[in-house]
């Protein structure tokens, strides 16, 4: 079996996100937006969430430039919900990595327009930052942050609807749709220590003392 080089995966007409990048260079955006989303569908598939998050972003981005400002802001929050998850993730294993999730988290509810959600990650990065360094003070904690607390969230727009070809529609509606289904889906997991927790109290008394 031939091995496969870098060469052939720059070529390879099956890299989404390399066709996504083409068509957004070459201007033709709804394409670049179908291709994203389902690079981000298919990250989620196998567990990329850090990368499904910025194919979001950037199918985002397009929206964005096509006057979609609504269906923009949208795509925007769910690639903020999809750092700060990866952030929980991360907590075990680098505070690093969870802090740079959040900070991206918070870049995303900006411009996603959740300003009240954007200052509790916020919160939850200064919390980290402390823990980082004792040096950092509430003087210099903006500094060591790269996030912009004073940026203004995105409005809304009260235009008319944007017209776009079926295809984006039909790809924005499922990847929401997939998203909605993967938080369904993860939420009665999150339950299930708690009840293990309050079954065994002893073992919870134990660890934490």
């Amino acid at each position: 079996m031939q091995a496969t080089t870098w060469k052939d995966k720059v070529v390879d007409p099956s890299n989404l996100w390399l066709s996504a990048t083409r068509s957004e260079d070459d201007g033709r955006l709804d394409e670049a937006i179908v291709y994203y989303l389902t690079d981000a569908s298919g990250c989620l598939s196998r567990g990329l969430r850090v990368r499904a998050a910025l194919s979001c972003s950037c199918a985002a981005s397009c929206l964005e430039k096509t006057g979609n400002v609504n269906a923009a802001r949208h795509l925007y929050v769910e690639a903020a919900k999809m750092y700060e998850a990866q952030a929980d993730a991360s907590f075990g294993t680098s505070i690093r990595e969870a802090l740079w999730s959040l900070q991206e988290a918070h870049d995303y509810f900006i411009v996603g327009g959740d300003s009240q959600k954007a200052a509790q990650v916020y919160d939850r990065c200064a919390s980290l930052v402390r823990k980082l360094s004792p040096f950092v003070t509430s003087e210099t904690l903006d500094e060591v942050l790269r996030i912009r607390r004073g940026a203004e969230p995105r409005p809304a727009s009260f235009s008319l609807p944007v017209s776009q070809s079926p295809e984006v529609t039909k790809a924005v509606d499922e990847f929401l749709r997939l998203r909605e289904g993967n938080v369904s889906m993860v939420a009665p997991q999150a339950k299930a220590p708690a009840d293990r927790t309050r079954r065994r109290p002893s073992i919870e008394k134990s660890i934490v003392s």
